[in-house]
């Protein structure tokens, strides 16, 4: 048992090692500094139901803004009945 314990000790010294070694010489691959959702974007209300979505994936008709295109052809069924 105390020599498998010993060969994992090795093993672990032998990674932490290597790993150190490796964050040092730059080997890493690089991160990216912004990724798409870290970026700012406007967020508009569906003005038949009331969510929150980004400007880019809202269905937009007259300079109003809905969520889908289900929600924009009931807003156009029902006229003015839509939410504040």
């Amino acid at each position: 048992m105390a020599k498998f314990l010993l060969v994992i000790a090795v093993f672990m010294v032998f990674y932490l090692l290597l790993r150190k070694h490796a964050k040092k010489s730059g080997d890493a691959p690089p991160r990216q500094s912004a990724s798409k959702h870290d970026e700012d974007e406007d967020m508009v209300r569906c003005k038949v139901c009331g969510v929150h979505l980004p400007t880019s994936e809202a269905v937009t008709s007259r300079g109003e803004f809905f969520c889908s295109k289900e929600h924009l052809q009931l807003a156009d069924r029902e006229g003015g009945k839509r939410q504040p």
